[in-house]
Formats: structure tokens, sequence, C-alpha cells
């Protein structure tokens, strides 16, 4: 770490605490040497610890940085002192020595316990800016190396037994506490790991979380900036990648996954999620995920690929990032529709099944709901969509949802239809009946045995069971009163009604079927029938306004 390797006490070769004095004479010495271009003699520059090529420049720009006490606190944090004449002198001579092993057994031992002391002071900072120089490298983790260094480092600055640390690096005036030493020494040092690249800063933060000091909360706030705008630059770059090419949305989605999940994770810890900087932040990454997953499923929900699974995982993770309601709400909601289409995907397997024929049903309908309301409409609707029908429940099945709401919606189409001649004829015969009587009943009779036909049509139709009983088979049983009313034939399924001429000029009917025969009405049969027929036709007014009650 260049904080120790190139540190300004290392390249003048002192410890902290030196004199001024001392500083005086080791510049000289230096000076002397580096002019004879002969290697200077043994001081506290440790070689062990890595190259150190002095030049007089390079010496003196290290000198002026001992001069202001601010100066020199920012190095002697990252170096070595003697705080324990009995333990640390020793410890020195073994690093002159290059003799690691002894070095770590000297300050270890005296740091076993875990409690700073003034006795031990010295043995966490020093052994904490051993760990720190990375000289231990390759028998530990850089990971490992660095936390070590880091928990040395903040139980030392936490101590009371900083204040004789400060006294020694500095002069009476230099004002500082716990605190901002702590800041001091993490501020350097994170700008370090940044640079350095060997420790993410992920991992740095990590380390930091686990440690208990006086300025955690406070640089810890001011860590979380840096993070959340990473966070921030890399929703933009996915909002651009899923904008650019929507089939690649949750490619993008699972890219962004991977570059934020442990820095938004770390921010979670340090700031909660009821702070509002937290907050906003990961509702942005939830929404963009969601984007993603959004995106990626209306892309491919009408083709051939299924969305639905990738598509509900990232939705999930969203809501698992998400913190404001109005987010959570959102993607919940977009969650239960998923799900549904989840639910429904047998039904759409089966339209895909059935395409073409669906596809020429819905065309019949929406072909016959704006034609006239007619009984020839109604027949016609059913001989059009029938052989669809038929292929359509060849494939579904008779029982089938699909299948049966198909074929009932052709079967209430038609009936409409019927009623609505019906109706139309009732409604003429109001207003003829007093000036054509016979004309007007056979009329009637004929639209009653096209309705009636008609009506035994639609029952050669599949319906859901409610339209097939509460309202086919009561319109039927209207129908077929009605129509018995009129002597209209409705034992078979086809009649067909012709009209003739009586000898003496009036109309006169004739229903042929399969069953019964009406002979042909005289004059004398006329005038018993008259009051008769009055009757019926007041049987056909009240049977129709039933049936159009009954249909409505």
């Amino acid at each position: 770490m260049e904080l120790v390797i190139n540190n300004p006490y290392r390249i003048v070769g002192l410890l902290v605490g030196a004199s001024a004095a001392e500083q005086r004479r080791q510049l000289t010495r230096l000076q002397r040497f580096l002019e004879a271009d002969q290697e200077p003699e043994s001081d506290f520059s440790f070689p062990t610890l890595g190259n150190l090529h002095r030049t007089l420049d390079k010496v003196n720009e290290a000198s002026s940085k001992l001069n202001l006490d601010s100066d020199k606190m920012n190095a002697a944090i990252f170096w070595f002192y003697r705080g324990n004449a009995i333990t640390d002198e020793p410890a020195f001579d073994a690093i002159k020595e290059a003799d690691l092993d002894q070095v770590i057994n000297i300050w270890t031992k005296l740091t076993s316990n875990g409690v700073v002391t003034q006795r031990n002071a010295s043995a966490y900072s020093n052994l904490g800016t051993l760990y720190l120089s990375g000289i231990l490298e390759g028998t530990n983790t850089n990971e490992a190396i660095l936390e070590q260094g880091i928990s040395l480092k903040l139980k030392f600055l936490e101590s009371d037994f900083i204040k004789d640390f400060k006294a020694l690096a500095t002069d009476e005036t230099y004002k500082t506490t716990k605190k901002e030493l702590q800041l001091l020494f993490l501020n350097q040092l994170q700008s370090e790991v940044e640079k350095n690249g060997s420790v993410t800063s992920n991992k740095f933060l990590d380390i930091l979380i686990k440690q208990e000091f006086s300025a955690k909360e406070d640089f810890l706030k001011g860590f979380v900036q840096k993070p959340i705008e990473q966070i921030e630059k890399k929703i933009e770059e996915t909002k651009s990648k899923r904008k650019a090419n929507k089939a690649n949305s949750i490619k993008a989605a699972n890219s962004l996954l991977a570059d934020t999940k442990d820095s938004i994770k770390q921010l979670k810890s340090i700031l909660g999620t009821t702070n509002i900087k937290y907050a906003s932040i990961a509702d942005k990454l939830a929404m963009e995920f969601f984007a993603c997953s959004r995106d990626y499923f209306m892309h491919f929900k009408d083709t051939s690929t299924d969305p639905s699974e990738v598509t509900m995982k990232v939705f999930k993770h969203a809501k698992n990032i998400a913190v404001g309601n109005i987010t959570m709400q959102q993607i919940d909601e977009n969650i239960r529709d998923l799900q549904e289409w989840i639910d429904d995907k047998p039904t759409r397997d089966k339209q895909m099944l059935v395409d073409n024929d669906l596809k020429k049903i819905i065309s019949i309908i929406d072909e016959f709901d704006d034609r006239a309301e007619t009984i020839a409409n109604a027949k016609l609707i059913i001989n059009k969509s029938i052989n669809y029908l038929i292929n359509i429940k060849n494939i579904l099945g008779n029982t089938d949802d699909l299948y049966l709401k198909l074929s009932t919606r052709i079967a209430q189409q038609a009936q409409h239809n019927i009623i609505e001649e019906v109706n139309d004829a009732q409604r003429k015969a109001e207003k003829s009946i007093k000036f054509d009587r016979f004309g007007t009943i056979n009329t009637l009779k004929t639209v009653l045995t096209n309705a009636w036909y008609a009506t035994t049509l639609i029952g050669s139709l599949d319906m859901e069971f409610d339209f097939k009983v509460n309202r086919y088979n009561k319109n039927k049983a209207s129908l077929k009163e009605l129509c018995n009313s009129l002597d209209v034939n409705t034992t078979g399924s086809s009649s067909s009604v012709t009209t003739s001429t009586s000898s003496n000029g009036r109309p006169t009917t004739s229903s042929t079927s399969s069953s019964n025969s009406t002979s042909p009405t005289n004059s004398s049969q006329s005038n018993d029938n008259e009051f008769p027929a009055w009757l019926k036709l007041a049987a056909i007014v009240f049977i129709l306004f039933l049936l159009a009650k009954a249909c409505e």
C-alpha cells in the first residue's frame, strides 16, 4: 500500500515522534550519502517492506511534508512509532533483518487479548501498519490482510491512548478528536483502495461494517454517495439497452442485477430501509427491473417464446428491492396479472389449436351484429357457424368452456333475432287486425312457423347450462304455447306455410306438416269462428308480451 511504502517518514528514514533536531541530522546524513551516490546507513526505512529508490529531491519533498502538524498526522497514522521500548525495539530490529515471523510473534502476543492498553497500544498501530504495507501478501488473501490491518488500526484509534500518539507526532497546539483521526485514516485508506483495485470498494465497505468505532456512522453516510451514483449510472445504461432492444431486456436486467446487488445490499445495511436516500435509489432500481421484465413480456407474449417464468422471476426480485408503497403496489398488480396470464395458459393453448376456426366465428359474430334482426338471419348465422363450431368441438370437446361460450354466443344472437321479428310481427298485427283479420293471422302464423323452425335449429347447438335452462328453454316453451294457440305445427323440426285464395276471395291458410292439416274455411264457418278468432288474437298479444319479457 502506497500510504506505507512511500510514506514520508519512510523516505526520510525516521519513526513517528522524531524530533526536529533528529530530522535535521537525518536529512544531512541522507544528503551526504546521496551526493556520494552511496546507500545510506541503516535507518528506519525498512527495506524489507519493498524497494525504495531515494533521491535528493524525493527526500526533500518528504521532509517538507513533515513540517506541518496536519501533514505529520496524515503520515503518522500509516507508519511505525515507538510506544513501548521493551517490545517495539526488538520488533523494529526484526523488520530490518526481514524476520517477519519474529515481528508478528512479538506484536501479536501483545494484541491477542483484544484490549488496548498503554503497554500494547503501539503494538496495535504498528502491527496494523505492517498488515497494510502489503508485505504479508501471499500469506493470506488481500481482503483478509486488509481487514486485519483496518481492525487493528481502528481499535488503536478508538482507544484513549491516541492522545499519547498525537502528542508524540505533533505539538500541543494541534487539536483533534478520535472521530477526526478515524475519518482521516479511513478517507486516505478509501482513496488508496479505490486506486489500487486489488480489493473492491464493496469488500472494503463490508470490512468497515463489521467494525465498531466512533466515526462509523459519519464515514458510512459519506461513503454511500458514490455507490448511489454508480447504481444510478447502471440504471441509465440498462434503460438505454432496454429501449434499444426489448428482446434483450431480461439480459439487461440480469447485468443490472450483477452490477448492483452488492451495492444495494450494503446501502441497505448502512442506511436502513427507512432512510430517504436508500428508499429513493431502491425504488429506482426496482422500477428498472420491473420495466425490463414488462418490456420483455410484452415483446414475447404473443409468440412461441413463453416469457412468463423469467418475467415473474424479475418481477419478484423488483418487489424484494422496492420500498415505497406506490412502487410495491404497481409491481404487485403486475405480478397478479402475470399469474392470471400463466394460469390461463391451457386456454390459450386450446385457442391456438382452433385459432383459424375461432377467428371465423368471431368474424361471423361481428358481421351479424350489423345485420337486420330477422329470423332469416338467425338461421343464417347458425348455418354459417355450424361447421366451424363442429371443428372446435371435435378438438376441444363438447364440455370445453371456450367451445360452449362460442356456441352459446351464436345461440344468443339467433334467439335475439327471432324475438325481434316476432315482436315486430305483433306490433304490426295490433295495427292491421281490424282491417284484415285473416291476413294478419296468416302472416303471424308464417312468422311463428319460421320462428319455431329457427328455435329448433338453435336447439341443435350446445349451450351453457344457465342460458339453455333459463333463457332458451323458457323462450321455446312460450313460443310453443303461442304456436299452439294458432294451430301452428310444433311436432316437427321444419314446417312450411303456403297461402291460397278461397272461392269467395278471402284468404285461407294451408299448413302442411308431418302430422296435421287445416281444412279450408267457408263463409259460414268464418262467421261462426269470427269471435273465437278475436280471442285467439288476444291470446297472441298476451303470449307475445310474455315471450318478450322472458327473453329480456
